[in-house]
């Protein structure tokens, strides 16, 4: 099924109750734009920012009551995602011009990877970068506010994330859109990377895996003019661990958990893994399989219900470990979206192996992970929702942990942002007025929340609050 399809299927993942379902499983063709809940007593308010998927409005920068009150046109035109960081500099995607939107880096059409200044000044600028889902700067492991480790610097050392078209046959006989992950010095200069196929053998793979990646390895047309390849574990999330009260514990137990290590999402295959930077080699690794019957093994230690209690991850994005200082630091935080990812056996629902596991609901986990327990979970079961599809998004989306303890969600395929409480109360809600014309769709790959002096051109805001209106009376007025 088309990703575009499981919009239809999604009742009210776009309000978070502000409405009720028009009737089953049928998306409103009518709802409130902007923010539509600001309870300030409760949230942590700052700047959110996000990249749009309309070409000539690039990347918006809003104040807790859906205010626009700065904007960058030319940084993040359908590409993502795109970060704040602290003296009101923006950095994501640029392309030289409109039909350089390639991700292979090094090619003459992909797009640069840029930070600008408040008016849009390039102040640094990686060519050809051709970034794909993540990028990070040195001084701040995750790319969002963490009070211990702002997110200000960009002239240091960079990660990024990009593709590189390679030939493995041991996987297939068909090019490969790989993910390498680069690292760069303050002059761009490339000083340690990553090939996804190069390690394919620690990822946990089956015979069953194998025979079917190997006739269908996601195999597509790419951003690049005339260039094919296999996405076959698209990776959307890299990001360093960061200093962690694991590793600061017990360093020789928890050596996987080194600060500099660089922990991986990989969509298509439900895996996240962490790479041991001096080795290359996974050595902390959940899925692709959470069969209940499945022993989890880590650090010398077998946990033979880790998995029956985890429960199946399906094309999660934004797998991270929340950094030192915020609440829940050293647990992993995971979008765990659903939808359909994976590759196996053939079953009804997916005829040929490929994505072969589907979900029609979301969850946002965050988890131990030294034995995988779950210390706090979001879905739509948890906000007393019976229906589990009204928290769903199949693709895209992130979870940003917050000084005070709430959660920035983003459920992407719908452009909706909520903060959440612990408690699972939604205290702010926002939903992208931003329509691609070409679908019909207002999708935001990652929203970030950044405090107010991150942006000092900008006056901090009135904030006012925002109570929405009683569901089961709200009307549109006849005429209006």
């Amino acid at each position: 099924m088309n990703r575009r399809a499981f919009l239809a299927c999604v009742a009210t993942g776009a309000l978070g109750g502000l409405l009720r379902p028009l009737g089953a499983l049928a998306f409103p063709t009518v709802f409130p734009h902007g923010t539509t809940i600001y309870r300030p007593e409760k949230c942590w308010s700052g700047f959110t920012v996000f990249g749009t998927e309309v070409e000539d409005e690039g990347t918006v920068l809003i104040d807790m009551n859906g205010n626009v009150v700065h904007q960058w046109k030319h940084i993040g035109q359908m590409d993502h995602p795109n970060k704040i960081l602290k003296g009101g500099y923006l950095a994501g995607a640029m392309r030289p011009s409109p039909e350089k939107k390639g991700r292979i880096w090094g090619l003459e059409d992909s797009s640069d990877l840029a930070v600008v200044d408040f008016n849009g000044r390039v102040v640094r600028d990686i060519a050809r970068a051709g970034m794909h889902h993540d990028f990070q700067f040195q001084g701040n492991p995750v790319g969002y506010h963490a009070p211990a480790m702002p997110l200000d610097n960009f002239k240091g050392t960079m990660l990024v994330l990009s593709n590189k078209i390679v030939q493995k046959p041991a996987i297939t006989d068909k090019d490969l859109l790989d993910d390498v992950i680069y690292e760069l010095d303050a002059k761009n200069n490339i000083v340690w990377s990553w090939l996804g196929s190069d390690h394919w053998e620690e990822m946990g793979f089956t015979p069953e895996m194998l025979a079917t990646m190997r006739k269908y390895p996601s195999y597509s047309m790419t951003r690049n003019a005339g260039v094919k390849g296999g996405d076959w574990i698209h990776a959307n999330a890299v990001s360093y661990l960061g200093p962690n009260k694991w590793f600061e514990q017990d360093p020789k137990k928890y050596a996987a958990f080194n600060p500099a290590n660089i922990i991986v999402s990989c969509r298509q295959t439900n895996t996240s893994f962490i790479i041991d930077k001096v080795e290359g080699k996974i050595v902390w690794r959940i899925g692709p399989l959470y069969y209940p019957e499945i022993v989890w093994e880590f650090a010398g230690e077998q946990f033979s219900r880790a998995y029956r209690k985890l429960g199946q991850i399906i094309g999660q994005h934004h797998t991270h470990m929340i950094p030192k200082g915020l609440p829940g630091e050293g647990n992993v935080l995971i979008y765990d979206n659903g939808g359909y990812a994976g590759y196996g056996p053939r079953n009804p629902g997916a005829h040929e192996g490929w994505s072969d596991a589907r979900r029609d609901y979301s969850r946002v986990l965050e988890i131990n992970p030294c034995n995988l327990k779950i210390v706090w979970e979001h879905s739509a079961k948890e906000m007393g929702m019976r229906n589990k599809y009204q928290f769903y998004s199949d693709y895209v989306s992130s979870a940003q942990r917050l000084p005070n303890g709430n959660t920035l969600i983003t459920n992407g395929a719908v452009g909706q942002f909520q903060e959440v409480t612990p408690d699972h109360e939604i205290v702010w809600e926002y939903i992208s007025p931003y329509y691609n014309k070409r679908g019909k769709y207002n999708l935001v790959y990652r929203a970030y929340r950044v405090p107010y002096d991150y942006v000092q051109q900008i006056a901090k805001p009135v904030e006012n609050p925002v109570i929405p209106p009683d569901n089961e009376i709200f009307r549109i007025k006849y005429g209006s």
